[in-house]
């Protein structure tokens, strides 16, 4: 039996549509806080501006801390990189239901690349400028030096980890002081993960993981220029270098 021309141009896009849906439906079960950015009504969320987007029932005043505390946190990690160019889309919650229905699994943050936009996921407990100058700083970072060195492992994760937590300032990983011995919480031997698939499967079961790798980081500054020598090494993977500190 043959088909005419258009009966398999009809099928073919047909069969197009059914991909298309097929992905975007498994990109929305994979990353509901994706598909919340696309249809915020769809998860109980509204869009305060192009880049917020909060559950229907945050109240005005965490509203507004929340977009004060933004732009702190986007000050601290210009004034660290010398810019912060790459604006995340916000997606807070500020009830555990509302985090668990846009992907929200234990997680204070988690950032989300995307071809068109990077996607910014916060809980109830992530809802502070040291979180997210934490994450902002993965966004400038990441920006710089490139998807591939990032998930390959050219600039391992450990060390933007503890570049996050140097920046962010984070009491629970860090003491105050000037030098590496006066700031460290805790630095314990062997190696830290590489790539972020490394990572992923570990620092969820130890959080102190993050004073680990901020104590290496602040330990490899004092030999290497400190935030001088930070910025190089960006520089140079940026340029297809592999760093190994």
């Amino acid at each position: 039996m043959r088909m005419s021309v258009g009966r398999l141009t009809k099928l073919a896009g047909l069969g197009a549509l059914f991909v298309i849906a097929s992905a975007s439906l498994l990109f929305a079960y994979s990353y509901p806080v994706a598909a919340a950015v696309v249809c915020p009504s769809c998860y109980g969320m509204e869009r305060v501006h192009s880049h917020l987007i909060v559950d229907k029932g945050m109240p005005d005043a965490m509203r507004r801390q929340l977009q004060t505390d933004a732009e702190q946190a986007a000050s601290v990690v210009s004034s660290y990189y010398g810019t912060f160019e790459r604006q995340p889309i916000l997606v807070g919650c500020s009830t555990e239901e509302c985090d668990w229905n846009i992907g929200g699994r234990g997680a204070y943050a988690i950032t989300i690349s995307t071809p068109v936009a990077t996607i910014l996921r916060l809980s109830p407990r992530g809802l502070s400028p040291t979180i997210l100058a934490h994450e902002f700083s993965h966004v400038e970072l990441q920006r710089r030096i490139g998807t591939r060195a990032q998930l390959t492992g050219a600039f391992p994760t450990w060390f933007d980890e503890g570049i996050a937590v140097l920046v962010s300032d984070d009491d629970r990983y860090l003491k105050p002081g000037r030098t590496a011995s006066e700031r460290c919480i805790r630095n314990t031997e062997g190696p830290l993960p590489i790539t972020p698939f490394e990572w992923s499967a570990i620092a969820g079961g130890d959080h102190m993981i993050y004073a680990d790798t901020v104590c290496r980081v602040l330990h490899w500054m004092d030999g290497n220029g400190g935030r001088d020598g930070v910025l190089q090494a960006i520089a140079a993977v940026a340029e297809g270098a592999v760093f190994q500190p």
